[in-house]
C-alpha cells in the first residue's frame, strides 16, 4: 500500500508535458509574485559580467543524472528512472546549466559505443553520440561557455577493476581525440592545470582568462585510473569538497570537507572547489513532487526558502567555501535556484515572496505567517547593514498590520565621498567629516578618501530656550540619529570667541553581534569590530575562523551631546571644506589627535572595475567585507582573495601645500604613525529495493513476469 502514492507520482510524471510543470494560480500566486519582482526590481535586467570572477569563486548549476531525461527515455520504464525533463542540450541552452553529472559504465553488449550513460540498469545512450548530439551543438553555438562534465563510474567493482577502469580510461580517450568542437578536437579545449599558461597563478584562472585560452570544458571523475594530464581528466577527489547527496536540509561531509586547497601532482597551492549535491530522494520520482509545482513551501526544493539556507548550512560546515557547482533534479524549474546562483556572484538582494509557515522556509528568516509569505527582513532605517530581503540603500519596515513587510529606500546624501581613517569612521562620522570628490587631495594629510558611504542626513542643530532633560534614544536600535540641542543661558553674553568646554558626543555602545572572525575565540573576543563580524557564519578571509558567542562592546560617538547644559554657544555644524574663514571655537586644553589605526584591512574583499584595479587600489578603495558588490557604486565589483599590502605611512610632507593653513586657535599633537552514491538506482544497495517496485509496476501495466535486468 505504501508504493501506491508513488506508484500514481511515478504515472504522472510519464504523462505530464513540461508545459504542464509550468502552471499558475493567480489568486494564490499574485502576493507572491509581486513581492518576487518588487525584490528583483533594483537588480539590472542584465547578468553582470563575471570575466573578473576566479575559477573558485564562480558558482554554477548543474544537473544531476543530466542524461537520465525524458527526451532520452526510450522506454516506459526508463521514463520511471528519469531527473531531468528534457535533453542535454535543452538543459544547457535554456536552463543556464554549466555542469553535467553523467553516470558512466562500459558495457561490451555496446560493440560499437560501449561507454555507455547509465542510470541503474536503465540505458540512456552511448556516451560519444549523447555528446555528439547535445554538448558539441552547445559549444560550438557559446563560444564563451564554460561547461564542467563529473563522471561517476558505475559497474567497474570487482576482481576485474583494473582492467575495466583501464577500458574506460581508453575509451574516453578516443572520443576526446575524435569528437570536436569547430574542427578542434575536445581534448585540446580541456583545461590542463599544468599547462604553461596557468604557471605563474597562485590560484584558479579568471574566467576571462579561461575562455582567452580555449580550455573552457573541465572534466572531474570519480576514479583516480580515470586521471590524464594530457586530456585534462582530473580526479575530483583532488580538486574538489563534496556534501553526501541525501537530503536538502543537513549538510554532511563526503570527502575533502577539512581540505582547503587541491592535491594535484603538481598543484597544492590552489583553492579546493566545493560540489553542492541537492537533491532530496533517492529518485527522481520523489523529488519531483518536492521541485514541481505551485506554492511549494520555500518555493520548492530549488527555491530560495530552501537552497539559499542549505547554501549557509554548507559554507558554515565546510569552512566557508561557497558552492561552485550546485547539483539539482528538474531543472525545468530553477528560476530562483539561478537566482540565487547570481546573488553568490554578484550580491544582491535575497530573494522574498514564497509560501511558508514558519521563518525557517524563507531566505530572508522571516515569515509572515498570516498571509504565509517570505517577506524582508524588519531592520531601522539608520541600519548599517543590508536587511535580508532588501537591496543596498534600503531598509525593511513594518506595515503595521498582517501585509507583508516593505523595503523602503533610505534617504540618502549625494556624492558620499568622505574623508576618514578608515571605512567604519567615515560612516560613524559621514555627517561632519570632510568630502573628498575629488579623491584623497581633498582630504587632511592624516586620511584618505572613502566612497560608497551609505550616510543618513544629519540632525538639525537647533538652540531650544531649555535645556535638554534627556536624549530620546531607542535602545532597540544599534545606532540612534537624534535631534541635537544646545542651551544658552538667557543671561549669557555671547563673545566673538568664547571659551567654553567643548560639547563631548556621548558614546554609545553598538549593539553587540555575536559573531566575529579571529585566529581563535579570543582573538576574535579582543579584535572585534564591524569589519570583522561576520554574522552569516562564513564570511572570514582564509586562516580565520567564524566564532558564535563573542560579546563584542565597540563603542563609537552618537550624534547627540551630553544631557548637561553648558554655557557654551550654539556651534555651527563643520563644512564639507577643511579650510574656513569663520572662526573656530577653541577647546579648553589642547586635545590630542586620534592617533591612526596600523595598515590592516581585515578582509580579502574590495570594490573595483577589475580585479587588478580593486588590488592595487585596495587601500583607498571601498572595501566589501561581506564578499558582496551591494557597496560598490560606479559599476563596480566586489573581488576577494587580494592580499592588500600597506601603503607608505601617511604623514605630512615638508613642502608646502597648495591651500592655506587651516585656522585653528588649539593646539594640535602630531599624529603618530602605526602599521556514495547519488540515487536510488545506483548499484549501492538500491537494486533489490528496485526490483520489488518494478514488480508492483510490471503487475499494474499486464507485463507480469517482464525482467528488467
Amino acid at each position: 500500500m505504501l508504493l501506491i502514492p508513488l506508484i500514481l507520482r511515478l504515472f504522472a510524471i510519464t504523462t505530464a508535458s513540461s508545459s504542464e510543470w509550468q502552471h499558475t494560480n493567480p489568486s494564490a500566486a499574485s502576493l507572491r509574485r509581486q513581492l518576487q519582482d518588487d525584490a528583483t526590481s533594483t537588480t539590472s535586467n542584465t547578468t553582470p559580467d563575471d570575466g573578473d570572477l576566479p575559477f573558485h569563486k564562480a558558482t554554477f548549476l548543474a544537473s544531476h543524472n543530466a542524461h537520465a531525461n525524458r527526451d532520452a527515455a526510450s522506454s516506459f520504464f526508463e521514463t520511471l528512472g528519469i531527473n531531468q525533463d528534457s535533453s542535454i542540450y535543452d538543459q544547457l541552452s535554456n536552463n543556464d546549466v554549466r555542469g553535467l553529472l553523467l553516470d558512466i559504465k562500459l558495457d561490451p553488449n555496446f560493440a560499437d559505443e560501449q561507454l555507455r550513460l547509465v542510470h541503474g540498469p536503465l540505458d540512456f545512450g552511448g556516451f560519444s553520440s549523447v555528446a555528439n548530439e547535445n554538448l558539441i551543438p552547445f559549444l560550438e553555438e557559446n563560444p564563451n561557455a564554460i561547461v564542467t562534465l563529473i563522471l561517476e563510474t558505475t559497474g567497474d567493482s570487482g576482481e576485474y577493476e583494473a582492467t575495466i577502469r583501464a577500458n574506460i580510461l581508453k575509451e574516453l580517450q578516443t572520443i576526446f581525440s575524435a569528437l570536436s568542437v569547430n574542427g578542434q578536437p575536445l581534448k585540446e579545449i580541456t583545461f590542463k592545470y599544468d599547462d604553461l599558461l596557468w604557471q605563474n597563478h597562485d590560484n584558479w584562472p579568471t574566467l576571462s582568462e579561461i575562455r582567452q585560452s580555449g580550455q573552457r570544458l573541465f572534466i572531474f571523475s570519480d576514479r583516480s585510473e580515470l586521471a590524464n594530464s594530457e586530456y585534462g581528466f582530473m580526479h575530483n577527489q583532488q580538486v574538489m569538497k563534496e556534501n553526501y547527496w541525501e537530503g536538502v536540509v543537513d549538510c554532511i561531509a563526503q570527502f575533502g570537507w577539512d581540505l582547503s586547497t587541491v592535491s594535484l601532482p603538481s598543484n597544492q597551492s590552489w583553492s579546493r572547489l566545493f560540489m553542492m549535491n541537492h537533491f532530496c530522494c533517492e529518485s527522481g520520482a520523489e523529488s519531483f513532487g518536492r521541485v514541481v509545482g505551485e506554492a511549494l513551501l520555500g518555493g520548492g526544493d530549488n527555491g530560495w526558502g530552501i537552497l539559499y539556507p542549505r547554501i549557509q548550512n554548507c559554507m558554515a560546515n565546510n569552512g566557508g567555501v561557497t558552492p561552485n557547482f550546485i547539483a539539482l533534479d528538474w531543472v525545468v524549474n530553477s528560476e530562483e535556484a539561478r537566482a540565487v546562483r547570481d546573488y553568490l556572484k554578484f550580491g544582491g538582494a535575497v530573494g522574498r515572496g514564497q509560501t511558508c509557515d514558519d521563518d525557517s522556509q524563507c531566505a530572508t528568516s522571516s515569515c509572515n505567517t498570516a498571509a504565509g509569505i517570505c517577506q524582508c527582513q524588519e531592520c531601522a532605517s539608520n541600519s548599517l547593514d543590508i536587511c535580508p530581503g532588501c537591496a543596498s540603500g534600503q531598509y525593511c519596515q513594518s506595515a503595521g498590520d498582517s501585509s507583508a513587510n516593505q523595503c523602503i529606500v533610505k534617504e540618502r546624501i549625494e556624492n558620499s565621498y568622505v574623508c576618514s581613517t578608515s571605512f567604519d569612521s567615515a560612516v560613524a562620522s559621514c555627517n561632519t567629516a570632510v568630502r573628498c570628490p575629488n579623491g584623497n587631495d581633498d582630504c587632511p594629510v592624516d586620511q584618505v578618501c572613502f566612497n560608497a558611504v551609505d550616510c543618513l542626513p544629519a540632525p538639525t542643530l537647533q538652540p531650544t530656550d531649555q535645556s535638554s532633560s534627556s536624549s530620546s534614544s531607542d535602545a532597540t536600535t544599534s545606532v540612534q540619529v537624534q535631534e541635537i540641542t544646545t542651551t544658552v543661558p538667557a543671561t549669557a553674553e555671547t563673545s566673538e570667541s568664547p571659551s567654553a568646554a567643548v560639547i563631548e558626543p556621548t558614546a554609545a555602545p553598538i549593539t553587540p553581534a555575536s559573531r566575529y572572525c579571529g585566529e581563535s575565540y579570543e582573538d576574535a573576543k579582543t579584535t572585534c569590530s564591524e569589519i570583522t563580524a561576520c554574522p552569516k557564519g562564513y564570511e572570514c578571509p582564509s586562516g580565520l575562523t567564524c566564532y558564535d558567542g563573542v560579546k563584542c562592546f565597540t563603542r563609537r560617538p552618537t550624534s547627540s551631546p551630553t544631557d548637561t547644559p553648558t554655557t557654551a554657544s550654539p556651534i555651527s555644524p563643520p563644512s564639507a571644506s577643511p579650510v574656513t574663514d569663520a572662526p573656530i571655537a577653541p577647546s579648553m586644553s589642547p586635545t590630542d589627535r586620534p592617533t591612526r589605526a596600523p595598515f590592516d584591512f581585515f578582509n580579502e574583499y574590495f570594490c573595483g572595475g577589475n580585479f587588478t584595479e580593486a588590488q592595487s587600489s585596495c587601500y583607498t578603495t571601498t572595501p566589501c567585507p561581506t564578499g558582496s558588490p551591494a557597496s560598490c557604486l560606479n559599476g563596480e565589483t566586489c573581488y576577494g582573495g587580494i592580499k592588500c599590502i600597506a601603503p607608505p605611512s601617511i604623514s605630512p610632507t615638508l613642502q608646502p601645500t597648495d591651500k592655506p593653513p587651516t585656522k585653528s586657535p588649539s593646539a594640535v599633537v602630531q599624529e603618530q604613525t602605526t602599521s556514495p552514491p547519488f540515487n536510488w538506482l545506483n548499484t549501492n544497495g538500491g537494486m533489490a529495493a528496485m526490483s520489488g517496485g518494478y514488480a508492483i509496476v510490471a503487475m499494474i501495466v499486464g507485463v507480469a513476469g517482464v525482467m528488467l535486468w
